[in-house]
């Protein structure tokens, strides 16, 4: 299973790549799904067109860097299966939630699955690529890169997924929120607001101590109980990197396909023993 996908839906959009494709054209095609390689993207109409920078190679008798013009799209089902299938997503509530959520249910194939159609892709048929590219296999590696990269973006945004399908993520959006089990949802989701109160201050109140009525110069340098003469050594933490684990895994700026607590976790665990080390 590809790891440059991080959601369920995400990774079956890269399985149903990797399915038809040979692992060698594959590795050089993430390659080609950096910022440095894609010059140019936009996604309209359930279509992807990209603009990607190639190599020079003067074996070959290009002594020019290329760029290359590629398309990728879906399968797009048709207006009166959206109609159905809306019908039959607005009768699951939790269907609608997790929708509204911005997230894809686990069993939202079964809905599709009772009319015959697929949301998500099962094999190359559920492709329309095409690459201005010299090479003659299809998905060539600028292909694979430009499908690797979109499936990033359904991890960000799930309802591509129902755009690359022909059906506009805002009409989906609508459809659910007009149903009378999504208006219920919907109150409920934007009526939870709650009441700023002003607070005196962000910081802990100082507590007042009445001073003592005589204080002796020794008393005032010296304290009026001994210094303890050992330090009770912290204990470790028994999970490490909590704070971190609370936001979550994969943040905006983590643009590393490992996972970022995994990371801050083995950070933490090392630098605590390097502090001990030095006490």
């Amino acid at each position: 299973m590809s790891k440059y996908a991080k959601t369920w839906w995400g990774q079956r959009f890269i399985e149903a790549l990797e399915d038809f494709t040979d692992s060698g054209r594959l590795q050089r095609g993430r390659s080609y799904s950096t910022d440095n390689r894609i010059k140019q993207w936009l996604l309209k109409d359930g279509k992807v067109e990209a603009k990607l920078r190639g190599n020079i190679n003067p074996y070959f008798g290009v002594y020019k860097e290329p760029t290359y013009k590629v398309s990728v799209q879906m399968t797009h089902l048709s207006a009166a299966q959206w109609q159905k299938i809306i019908q039959k997503l607005t009768q699951r509530a939790s269907f609608i939630a997790r929708l509204l959520l911005n997230e894809i249910p686990e069993n939202i194939e079964t809905v599709f699955a009772d009319l015959g159609v697929h949301l998500l892709p099962n094999d190359y048929r559920d492709f329309k690529v095409a690459c201005n590219c010299l090479d003659y296999e299809v998905p060539c590696k600028h292909i694979a890169g430009v499908c690797y990269r979109l499936a990033g973006q359904l991890d960000q945004d799930p309802f591509l997924l129902f755009e690359m399908r022909g059906l506009p993520p805002e009409k989906l959006l609508q459809e659910l929120a007009n149903s009378p089990l999504g208006k219920v949802l919907s109150d409920a989701k934007s009526g939870a607001t709650v009441e700023l109160v002003p607070v005196a201050s962000f910081y802990t109140r100082p507590i007042l101590a009445e001073l003592p009525q005589e204080t002796s110069l020794k008393g005032f340098w010296h304290g009026q109980q001994p210094l303890p003469k050992e330090i009770e050594s912290s204990q470790a933490a028994a999970i490490p990197a909590m704070l971190i684990k609370k936001g979550g895994d994969f943040p905006a700026f983590w643009h590393k396909q490992n996972s970022f607590i995994e990371v801050m976790e083995d950070f933490y665990v090392r630098m605590r023993k390097a502090t001990l080390k030095g006490v």
